[in-house]
């Protein structure tokens, strides 16, 4: 689909049909830095400009991979930031007050792909072939990233309990 081509009707149906699961889903997948909504609608541009939704087989499938991907890039940005500004922050100033990580900061240290494969099969109740198909990975390297993200999510709040 060209930049030039009008949306039809199907297509304004089958977003707004979409819409919903595909915000909840950038919601997770995202970070608090990201609204939910402005990861769809950028994923939504990118699709309409390089293709037609309604002659892809399994549009969600695709939006959400686009929503992977935005992320994935957001998130690799947002590490680079971090890592500079520690390299130029030697302490922490001792006025701060003390900060106690929720367990939404630590699911946001599980890098995006994980976030979307934990979403999708342990919120969505999605199987594992379903979630390789929507993340474009195999099943195995689905249930592996599951794993290892459980993995980590456990040793943060374990680590946390501890403190």
């Amino acid at each position: 689909m060209n930049q030039t081509s009008q949306m039809t009707a199907e297509d304004e149906d089958l977003i707004r049909a979409l819409y919903p699961s595909l915000r909840r889903f950038a919601g997770v997948v995202g970070s608090l830095a990201l609204e939910p909504d402005d990861l769809v609608q950028e994923a939504l541009v990118r699709a309409f400009r390089t293709v037609r939704l309604l002659d892809l087989e399994d549009p969600a499938a695709y939006l959400r991979r686009t929503v992977v991907n935005l992320a994935s890039s957001g998130w690799r940005r947002r590490a680079r930031e971090r890592r500079a500004v520690r390299r130029l922050t030697t302490e922490i100033s001792q006025t701060n007050p003390a900060i106690y990580p929720s367990d939404i900061a630590d699911l946001l240290q599980v890098e995006p792909r994980g976030r979307a494969v934990l979403y999708l099969h342990d919120i969505e109740g999605l199987d594992f072939t379903e979630v390789a198909r929507m993340t474009d990975m195999t099943e195995g390297a689905a249930r592996m990233l599951a794993s290892r993200s459980r993995r980590k999510l456990r040793k943060l709040l374990e680590s946390e309990a501890t403190r």
